[in-house]
């Protein structure tokens, strides 16, 4: 009878939970596989995963930037009905690269002509070349009465390199309300501590899920207790400076120590 209660437990099927991480991160789109019944799934945003295995099946999980593991669902596992992991980062080996040698003698007179010619510069310094000698002709000719053409030639260049022009008609009181406009608002007074505890639970469980605290035993009813429990290790400040991993560890530490209280009320 044991042995026939223990072949049946291992036929029963569950949904096993985890998380996956590397040593700074979350780990998400990891490829996880059974291969006994050649189901699978996907890690989400936030490296978590559930998939249904029985007892003595293997998973694996692989990922294009991580080292492939294999996990055989034992006892332990399969009644904890959760398995996180850290996976290790893969390490490329480069192609060889080959280094030509080049045709340069080291003499500087000589090298200098097989460098091929700089067409931007080369014009570059036509122009400069030739806006010198356009000086040089003015400064020459600087008392002689300057033709119509050149008059008429100069109002257009003045009139088209005014500042003011492109600002005629403009209205002072739009553009005082727009540097208005730039000023920062003061923000709201901060919210108090009852409405930002319960804004983090809606936006854990947003992310997470129940299914990560039901994996911390945190009962449902004593989420916003535990919450408020943690909040003293300032984990609204970690949460909104986006450091998820240093909060799910953080979480995790500190669940037992919340229990335990819990227990001895």
């Amino acid at each position: 009878m044991l042995f026939n209660s223990l072949h049946l437990l291992g036929q029963k099927k569950i949904f096993l939970h985890g998380m996956l991480r590397d040593s700074t991160s979350l780990i998400k789109n990891v490829h996880i596989v059974n291969l006994n019944t050649e189901k699978g799934t996907f890690s989400n945003d936030y490296g978590q995963y559930r998939i249904v295995v029985s007892l003595g099946d293997t998973l694996r999980f692989s990922s294009v930037e991580y080292e492939t593991v294999k996990k055989t669902i034992t006892d332990r596992i399969y009644f904890s009905k959760k398995l996180n992991l850290v996976l290790k980062n893969k390490n490329y080996v480069l192609n060889e690269i080959v280094v030509k040698k080049h045709d340069l003698t080291g003499n500087l007179s000589i090298d200098r002509k097989k460098v091929p010619e700089d067409t931007i510069a080369t014009m570059g310094k036509n122009l400069s070349t030739l806006i010198d000698e356009i000086s040089k002709k003015s400064q020459k000719g600087i008392l002689n009465k300057p033709s119509k053409k050149d008059n008429k030639l100069a109002e257009e260049n003045i009139k088209n390199t005014d500042p003011t022009k492109s600002f005629d008609g403009l209205d002072l009181g739009s553009v005082v309300d727009g540097l208005i406009s730039l000023i920062p608002k003061k923000k709201n007074k901060k919210k108090n501590k009852k409405q930002s505890i319960q804004l983090l639970k809606n936006s854990l469980l947003s992310d997470f899920g129940y299914d990560f605290f039901e994996q911390l035993k945190i009962p449902e009813e004593k989420i916003t207790a535990f919450l408020y429990y943690c909040s003293k290790f300032n984990i609204e400040k970690i949460y909104e400076q986006g450091n998820k991993l240093n909060l799910v560890k953080l979480l995790e530490d500190k669940s037992s120590l919340f229990l335990t209280q819990l227990k001895e009320k």
